[in-house]
């Protein structure tokens, strides 16, 4: 058996003087379906696929031309540091089958390929979105909007908490519902129009940010993902969820580490003897990210319309002799408390 060729990126290069024909011999080569036109000192001038040929041909080109003329000028491109999950939801958002990686040159140093992404694996656990709180430290801007409807870059928080958990294979998603709920349920409907099924509850008074777990109806014998509606991050949900059963947990936290700095020198000191003195120290805390696993055993636990804090029920989990541990995340995270923090989102955008 013939064992298949894997070829390297770095054989879709094509120098911008390089002809149409050429091109045309490398795209054959290759089967990259893309030529990566560079500058002499190897920065991306631009790419090259069957299609920029055809319509450079429409326009009177021949195979003599250089391959300048008929590539795209702009590509898009994204950077080593960005992760996986984000460069499958660019793809995917702007279908594209191939996209350069370049350092902060321009430079080339890679080539992601559509059908070399991790294939995402569907799951039935169940995602619980918390939106049902009444967003009072972002007045007047929720006066007439639930907070996770605010939009930020564009698009409601709710909408890509939505597109996040959807990415990473889970489909089944019940949002909890309060305050100004036909906002949410108007909007975003059973889900189909992004891909996922979605069903709703809706707390007749505000039941905390766990108590609205008592009130589904249906639980499958699988962990539950809850995450607050108003809390945007790259978290990749599948690998929480890993984590959780790898642990063998009964409720796992997803946190933070918070460092705040301190503008002023810290004395230590035993009487009136200065034994250390520690210039501007940055002091470090956990936090709870708002973002959970819960084995269905425990959610079953949870008294229909009882208030109940999501932290007060991590604790009577643990305090049952059960196993709660931790899940340290790095990735980016932002949580939409003040207006403060939808403002400057802006500010960054233009």
């Amino acid at each position: 058996m013939k064992k298949k060729t894997k070829y390297n990126w770095k054989s879709a290069i094509l120098h911008k003087d390089a002809t149409i024909n050429k091109a045309i011999k490398n795209l054959s080569d290759t089967s990259l379906q893309i030529c990566l036109v560079v500058s002499k000192s190897g920065k991306l001038e631009g790419t090259l696929t069957d299609g920029d040929i055809r319509r450079a041909m429409l326009k009177g080109f021949t195979l003599k031309d250089k391959v300048i003329k008929a590539m795209k000028k702009d590509p898009f491109v994204v950077t080593k540091k960005l992760d996986r999950k984000s460069i499958r939801y660019l793809m995917k958002a702007n279908t594209l089958l191939q996209v350069p990686i370049v350092d902060n040159h321009r430079k080339i140093v890679g080539l992601h390929l559509w059908n070399e992404m991790p294939q995402i694996k569907i799951k039935d656990n169940l995602v619980v979105l918390m939106a049902g709180g009444f967003g009072k430290r972002m007045r007047p801007k929720t006066n007439n909007i639930p907070k996770p409807m605010l939009k930020v870059n564009g698009r409601p928080i709710l909408e890509q908490v939505i597109e996040s958990v959807r990415d990473c294979g889970f489909k089944n998603i019940i949002i909890t519902t309060h305050y100004l709920k036909d906002k949410i349920i108007n909007y975003f409907k059973d889900g189909k129009k992004w891909g996922v099924n979605i069903s709703y509850i809706c707390e007749d008074k505000p039941l905390g940010t766990a108590g609205s777990l008592g009130l589904i109806k249906e639980i499958i014998n699988k962990p539950i993902l809850v995450t607050n509606g108003d809390v945007i991050s790259n978290i990749n949900f599948s690998e929480i969820l890993d984590y959780h059963n790898f642990h063998k947990a009964d409720a796992t936290m997803a946190v933070r580490i918070l460092e705040r700095p301190n503008p002023f020198g810290v004395i230590e000191h035993d009487g009136i003897l200065i034994k250390n003195i520690t210039e501007k120290p940055i002091s470090q805390s956990t936090i709870n990210s708002g973002i959970y696993v819960i084995n269905s055993k425990q959610v079953k636990k949870v008294k229909p319309n009882k208030y109940y804090k999501m932290t007060d029920l991590f604790l009577d989990i643990k305090n049952t002799g059960k196993k709660t541990i931790v899940f340290p995340m790095h990735e980016s995270w932002r949580d939409i408390g003040r207006i403060q923090d939808i403002e400057v989102k802006k500010l960054k955008k233009n």
